[in-house]
């Protein structure tokens, strides 16, 4: 399974991408707000930088699951999915991105 697929399973069988992605454009809405006209940015750009933090957002967890799954390029994807719903980790991530707050301290 690559970053690509586990971003697509995860999305598929949870709402923690949906819920994760909320999260960032609020944040980058506000940062939005806070920056003088002229600095402002526009829809696409806010939705690039909700991209990027996705995408390093599931990098992250593909590295910790790549460990723990231990795999290697040949490993198959039931073997993921096998470790993914062994260990509960679906709804683990939900819990935690809902309680997560993204922001400035």
């Amino acid at each position: 399974m690559n970053k690509n697929e586990l971003l697509e399973y995860i999305d598929s069988n949870s709402t923690t991408i949906a819920i994760f992605k909320n999260k960032v454009r609020t944040e980058q809405e506000a940062k939005n707000k806070k920056r003088q006209p002229a600095k402002c940015w526009n829809e696409a750009k806010i939705e690039r930088a909700v991209d990027k933090f996705t995408d390093d957002f599931i990098g992250n967890i593909y590295d910790k699951l790549y460990k723990g799954v231990k795999a290697n390029r040949n490993t198959p994807r039931d073997k993921w999915i096998e470790f993914i719903e062994t260990n509960e980790i679906l709804d683990s991530l939900e819990e935690s991105v809902s309680m997560m707050e993204i922001g400035e301290d």
